[in-house]
């Protein structure tokens, strides 16, 4: 119980002189200049995403367009291909009738 009641200490310790030690780096000028640059990255990497969702969009409706309009062609070809079948039915029939 002792070995682990010293760790527990030792770990409060060490974290508080780290904590202590981080906030006052955060208040430092080059803390502060560091902070001032990580949200300016953070600001342009979000911007860039933005873009990026856009242009995606954008190419998806492109990409829908193309697929939709060679769907609609093969389902002419398809409408096509059965009238012909239909009239070469329908003459058969009404060659067999004579």
């Amino acid at each position: 119980m002792k070995t682990n009641c010293s760790k527990f200490w030792l770990g409060l310790g060490l974290g508080s002189i780290i904590g202590v030690v981080a906030y006052r780096f955060s208040r430092s000028s080059k803390g502060m200049a560091l902070k001032e640059k990580t949200n300016q990255v953070f600001h342009q990497i979000g911007d860039k995403a933005g873009d990026m969702i856009d242009s995606a969009k954008n190419k998806m409706a492109n990409i829908g367009t193309k697929v939709a309009d060679k769907v609609a062609d093969e389902a002419s070809n398809i409408t096509e291909k059965a009238d012909d079948i239909k009239n070469k039915v329908h003459n058969y029939a009404g060659n067999m009738k004579k």
